[in-house]
């Protein structure tokens, strides 16, 4: 149902996607309208969304007509068909990866109350610098992929769509749980789960009426996908157990597991405006970003290889960063110290947080949501390795005169900023300032989760799952947090303080996607070890 189109936005001087949107024929007035109206609100409301694995929708130019232009972010990159068709059937590290990061994508859509309606390989690309987005969520789709019945659209494609829906049933989140399960199966087996002599309408009934298809692989991928491919809507697996179950593919991140190809550089060059063509260029490939010959033109510098350590202002009395001291008596402070030490209040949240994030994101050139098979995958050579510190890794205590005591990695380098309530962050950076672990006070649980929000972080989308409480009485959130390119992981617990109206929150942010079983082992060692003094 529409067109994608490369062009430039002369204000923001930047490449981007258009997607002229266009109503089959045949389509009586009213339920044209109707249709018309769903695809704007739609829009609209996935402008509102971001998230690494999503393709941004910046505007939409609605002229009145039956034909509005939606302004996306345009992705250079290919879909997973066109990789399947190149490559053949992937194997189960690569369908991990995949699956991972689309898992993500849809996760983000459904907190936000939107629906893909049309997940399948087509719509799930891989880009040229190796993140998994996903597109076309229901605003832009082949006509082909529509086929009419009598209450009007047939959303989907017939041979990923899910059997509720071919049967006529109202679209709900869970068709797009089956869409994901058909699309991983495609990914290992190199054909759809459902294909009935190229005939939509004998394609369809099998959906409703045949068997699920199983897949030869077999370990978690397989049962992910037979979670996911359960013809009852109530019965499939939750995006959460996807993710949890396919985290075990992505153990060594730093393997090629796609074959791969002479490295393309990551970084777009600043182009000018075209000046030869008055309109818009089609692009060779639908929602893939692909542009026209010469419409794209790219940078010659490769990535950094390390951007060192995470700047930061050092602590008043101690203009050079400290090292974490070896164990000592704590020394004896002033009251005015030991009421700094008592959780602050939720302006110690909005203050410090963001201080910790914004400095820790600076340095991820390099840490985005695709791993090394998905660069391959996209042309790319591997990113460089990451070293991620272990439980294994020697630590040393660390009595901090705030009122608390921790034991972190000998090798990792304290700093200490103020927070906007005047409180402190202490802030422990890993040697290449790829991980940081953070402690500082808050007045309580809800005022710490109340402040996960992108305002009040400072970066442009945050991804938190739900708050676990832990038999010691602690509690512990996992959240994404995402600032222009670079994506961050981080693992948070919220432990009780000696005084009952206050709360210590103990952070660990680590390179999304890269040794995260490495990461949750140090960071629960750590938590466990952490010791309130104060009070």
């Amino acid at each position: 149902m529409g067109t994608v189109w490369s062009g430039f936005d002369d204000v923001l001087q930047r490449r981007v996607a258009l997607k002229e949107l266009k109503i089959p024929d045949g389509i009586p007035d009213g339920e044209k309208l109707e249709l018309r109206e769903r695809i704007m609100r739609e829009a609209r409301a996935l402008a509102g969304l971001s998230h690494p694995n999503v393709v941004t929708v910046f505007d939409v130019l609605d002229s009145g007509g039956d034909e509005p232009l939606v302004i996306m972010e345009l992705v250079p990159s290919r879909n997973l068909a066109a990789a399947i068709s190149e490559l053949g059937r992937l194997d189960v590290a690569q369908a991990g990866v995949v699956g991972f990061g689309t898992a993500a994508a849809l996760r983000a859509a459904h907190r936000a109350g939107i629906t893909h309606r049309d997940v399948k390989p087509g719509n799930v690309l891989i880009s040229d610098d190796g993140r998994i987005k996903l597109t076309d969520f229901g605003i832009a789709r082949n006509e082909s992929d529509a086929p009419m019945t009598s209450a009007g659209l047939v959303l989907g494609s017939p041979a990923y769509i899910a059997p509720e829906v071919a049967a006529g049933q109202p679209v709900t989140p869970a068709a797009d749980l089956w869409g994901l399960g058909a699309t991983l199966f495609a990914a290992v087996e190199g054909r759809p789960p459902y294909d009935v002599d190229g005939d939509p309408v004998k394609t369809i009934t099998e959906v409703v009426d045949g068997p699920v298809p199983v897949p030869s692989v077999t370990g978690p991928l397989a049962e992910v996908i037979g979670g996911l491919m359960v013809k009852e809507p109530s019965g499939r697996m939750t995006l959460d157990e996807v993710r949890a179950r396919l985290r075990p593919l992505l153990a060594d991140p730093d393997d090629p597991i796609f074959p791969g190809s002479p490295d393309v550089p990551t970084i777009m060059a600043r182009v000018p405006a075209p000046t030869a063509a008055s309109g818009p260029q089609a692009s060779r490939a639908p929602g893939t970003g692909a542009h026209a010959p010469g419409a794209r033109a790219r940078a010659g510098a490769p990535l950094a290889a390390d951007p060192g350590p995470v700047p930061a202002a050092p602590a008043p009395r101690s203009p050079e960063p400290a090292r974490a001291a070896p164990p000592r008596p704590a020394p004896a402070r002033p009251q005015a110290t030991r009421a700094a030490a008592r959780p602050g209040g939720v302006a110690g949240v909005l203050g410090g947080i963001p201080l910790v994030l914004a400095g820790v994101l600076l340095v991820l050139v390099g840490a985005l949501a695709g791993f090394a098979g998905v660069r391959a995958l996209a042309g790319q050579e591997p990113l460089s390795t990451v070293t991620v510190a272990t439980e294994r890794t020697p630590r040393i205590a660390h009595p901090d005169p705030l009122g608390f005591s921790v034991a972190v990695p000998q090798d990792w380098t304290q700093y200490r900023s103020p927070a906007r309530d005047g409180s402190a962050v202490v802030r422990f950076v890993s040697p290449d300032g790829r991980q940081e672990l953070s402690v500082q006070a808050a007045a309580s649980l809800p005022a710490v989760t109340d402040a996960l929000t992108p305002e009040a972080l400072g970066v442009d989308a945050v991804d938190a799952g739900p708050v676990r409480t832990l038999p010691d009485g602690t509690s512990q959130v996992e959240m994404t947090t995402t600032s222009g390119p670079h994506e961050r992981r981080i693992l948070m617990r919220v432990i009780p303080g000696r005084s009952p109206d206050g709360v210590w929150v103990l952070q660990l942010a680590s390179p999304a996607g890269r040794a995260e079983g490495a990461a949750d082992g140090l960071f629960d060692a750590i938590a466990t070890g952490f010791r309130s003094t104060a009070g």
